[in-house]
């Protein structure tokens, strides 16, 4: 059955159906290559099959699962060049929008995200917690960057992340310095420096590369 029952009240199955899958691949529970079948789906959380369809068909428009003839649906893969152009053009976006975002911001923008920091700050021993927190900050920053193409853009980016599997977070060497990033850009932010907000994120988003292909190449020295 579905986790969240009372949630399913407020939400569309398909909904709830689709934000379920979601967090399968965010886990590592659905991987790059494993198929999905409506009937599977709809066996597995008790519901009918056209809210399953429906999930999969959005996934399928995300670009995160791939029509496989008479199996259903494939979870797509992602190659190391992918995955590199992948973090590549959130360098792009992200270091962009950040500089834009600190002519932009304001105080109270800034306190929200130092709310978020002092709950990712507590949230260290969960990785999956502190995931959310850590989407909720940059999404917070695109927010007060106050341009939609870039937070469209942000928005797809972020979903093809999913299909890389768990967060770097998961390291907790990882989790520590990005603690420390993040509190870095939010001083820069304060100071209104823009270039420095831009050099900061660059190097927060650098180092979130290095420890996703490690893991990348962790799993071909396993896989072999």
């Amino acid at each position: 059955m579905i986790a969240h029952p009372e949630k399913n009240k407020q939400e569309p199955q398909s909904v709830v159906c689709y934000e379920h899958l979601i967090a399968q691949m965010q886990r590592g529970e659905l991987v790059s290559g494993m198929s999905v079948t409506e009937q599977g789906l709809a066996d597995e959380l008790g519901i009918s099959r056209t809210p399953a369809r429906e999930a999969l068909r959005r996934l399928e428009s995300d670009g995160l699962v791939v029509s496989e003839p008479r199996f259903g649906m494939k979870v797509r893969e992602l190659g190391y060049t992918e995955t590199l152009e992948l973090y590549e053009a959130r360098e792009a976006l992200e270091m962009a929008a950040v500089q834009i975002c600190a002519n932009k911001i304001n105080d109270i923008e800034i306190s929200e995200l130092e709310i978020l920091q002092d709950k990712m700050s507590d949230s260290v021993d969960d990785s999956n917690r502190m995931a959310s927190l850590n989407y909720a900050f940059h999404r917070a920053l695109l927010n007060a960057g106050k341009n939609r193409y870039l937070a469209t853009s942000f928005e797809a980016i972020h979903k093809a992340l999913v299909l890389l599997g768990p967060t770097t977070l998961a390291n907790v060497e990882r989790a520590e310095e990005s603690l420390i990033e993040h509190r870095d850009l939010i001083e820069c932010l304060k100071r209104r420096d823009s270039e420095g907000a831009r050099r900061v994120m660059g190097e927060h988003l650098s180092n979130a590369k290095r420890i996703r292909l490690r893991q990348i190449n962790q799993r071909l020295v396993d896989g072999n």
